[in-house]
């Protein structure tokens, strides 16, 4: 049986534009479901991005999002999270990038089997997977109690390379002219694995291992997209395959 070609992509500001555990945190808020102590802490952390007070400042915001659902989890009802899953999704899920989707829809039309590895938890890597047209999927997994969650959790934001490794073997895949996206340090590891690897609008960190591999780099905004193409030990501006 001949083994099928795949692409890998990242969920979290590679196809999706912000994070999907960030909209999730940013919902339970609105609820009113986290205390006042994480609300004011996550402010906090917000004015310091937005104000750009240091060059880490996104990274330390996302990082504390992260912790502070990390922390709370045990005293979180699966009812509320359940909730702003949903809501999160319904009003979140269109907001994607141009180049990600399209890169996303050729390569179906191409025959590509395709992948998504998320560190966002499994209820909302779910649905948004299964809307953009994936075969298979991962994503965090909180373990539940009968009202609450226990705290218990599966990561998956980091050790992607083992995670596709397993993928690629269970469908019976192949790596020749295999792909993969991703946007951050985390995704490094996927990355180095495939024919095709794409530096999305990248990471500091990721940036530098990308230029150290001479890898493509694709930066979107607003209404522009620039691919950074390596030529003799260099980057060169050149056009996409965006419509």
């Amino acid at each position: 049986m001949k083994k099928q070609k795949f692409a890998a992509f990242d969920i979290d500001g590679t196809l999706f534009r912000s994070g999907l555990y960030r909209e999730l945190m940013f919902e339970l808020i609105n609820m009113g479901v986290m205390p006042d102590d994480i609300v004011q802490q996550a402010d906090e952390k917000m004015r310091d991005w937005q104000h750009r007070l240091h060059g880490n400042a996104f990274e330390e915001f996302d990082l504390a999002l992260t912790s502070y659902l990390d922390t709370y989890l045990s005293q979180l009802k699966v009812t509320d999270y359940e909730t702003a899953a949903h809501k999160v999704i319904e009003s979140k899920a269109e907001n994607v990038y141009v180049y990600t989707r399209d890169l996303l829809k050729r390569l179906k039309k191409e025959g590509y089997f395709l992948i998504a590895i998320s560190g966002s938890q499994v209820e909302l890597v779910e649905p948004f997977a299964q809307k953009y047209g994936f075969n298979t999927w991962v994503g965090q997994k909180w373990e539940r109690g009968s009202e609450y969650f226990t705290g218990n959790m599966t990561k998956t934001h980091t050790g992607k390379d083992k995670i596709l490794a397993q993928i690629v073997e269970e469908h019976n895949l192949t790596y020749d002219e295999s792909w993969a996206v991703g946007d951050s340090n985390g995704d490094f590891g996927m990355l180095s694995m495939v024919t095709h690897p794409i530096a999305f609008c990248p990471t500091h960190e990721l940036y530098e291992k990308a230029v150290t591999n001479q890898w493509p780099i694709v930066i979107e905004r607003k209404n522009m997209i620039y691919s950074l193409e390596p030529k003799d030990g260099a980057y060169i501006l050149a056009p996409t395959d965006a419509d």
